[in-house]
């Protein structure tokens, strides 16, 4: 975990912080409170999964624990919600995949899949509401074991709409990097793979897992650009590995950028060369300065 600095809040402790909604809207609390450090998931309904990796430093991983008992990310009454989403980028693509982990009944398989476009359709408004130039693609996985009963009609009706949902039936803990790295079809079925275990994460990776700082930093940037009054967009500070500063990513209906202290030239430029690898800054409207406080 990144060093805690003295100039900077304490690091959140994903499995116990709870959530703010008095400061941070819905995205803001997925993006700080939801990412797991581990992409290895404990089992449940009899399946379990792993995300690994063969490219790192030309994409980008994260996954996030949705269903969060005792502290829920989504609070309307009665809203179904999945077990995890991944969010993947590279040059080629920036996806989010909704990961629903259930037994072999058919009638549990059905919930699943509703859990699933609930959460997308969440997330749709979500982006329109404050990043509506960010261009995401969704989709869905509903992970089950052999003998399930797949509700293929409904799973057909959602494709012929658009929105793919892939039944992967596996016996073992799977290995779902090779689909959450590509848009799936749903006429593909689960072929193991053995993915690389100790590549370990990017720099990109770890600020996202392990920076997000749980109360913005008040500094110049802060003072000069958050207005509290309008609630559009996301404002969130990081603290960056090896106590070296932090940064902040901003973002609303017209654009979106990354700074970075100018006293920290070298986590600058490497933040920086990292993104331009996933393709972010040329693709996706992000871009990255010097933030002068």
């Amino acid at each position: 975990m990144a060093k805690k600095s003295k100039r900077l809040p304490a690091l959140p402790t994903n499995e116990k912080e709870r959530l703010d909604w008095q400061n941070f809207n819905l995205l803001e609390n997925l993006l700080i409170f939801c990412p797991l450090q581990e992409r290895s998931v404990p089992k449940e309904s009899g399946v379990h999964f792993r995300i690994g990796s063969k490219d790192q430093g030309d994409s980008v991983c994260v996954l996030f624990g949705i269903d969060r008992k005792n502290d829920p990310l989504i609070t309307e009454r009665g809203t179904v919600r999945p077990d995890y989403m991944a969010f993947y980028a590279s040059r080629d693509i920036c996806l989010c995949t909704i990961v629903e982990m259930k037994g072999k009944s058919g009638k549990d398989l059905v919930h699943g899949i509703e859990q699933i476009k609930t959460f997308v359709e969440i997330l749709k408004e979500q982006i329109r509401n404050h990043l509506p130039y960010f261009n995401i693609k969704f989709q869905g996985i509903l992970l089950t074991p052999p003998n399930s009963q797949i509700p293929l009609k409904l799973i057909e009706r959602e494709n012929e709409r658009g929105f793919v949902i892939l039944a992967l039936q596996y016996h073992h803990k799977a290995e779902l990097f090779p689909y959450v790295s590509k848009a799936n079809k749903v006429s593909e079925r689960y072929r193991h793979q053995d993915m690389p275990r100790d590549l370990g994460r990017g720099l990109l990776e770890i600020i996202l897992t392990e920076g997000a700082l749980p109360r913005r930093v008040e500094d110049a940037f802060y003072t000069g650009q958050f207005a509290p009054e309008d609630r559009q967009g996301i404002f969130i500070n990081y603290a960056l590995p090896n106590d070296d500063g932090y940064a902040v990513l901003v973002a609303d209906n017209s654009k979106a950028a990354i700074l970075v202290n100018e006293k920290r030239e070298g986590t600058f430029n490497n933040i920086r060369k990292c993104l331009n690898r996933v393709g972010v800054t040329a693709q996706r409207k992000l871009g990255i300065a010097k933030m002068y406080s």
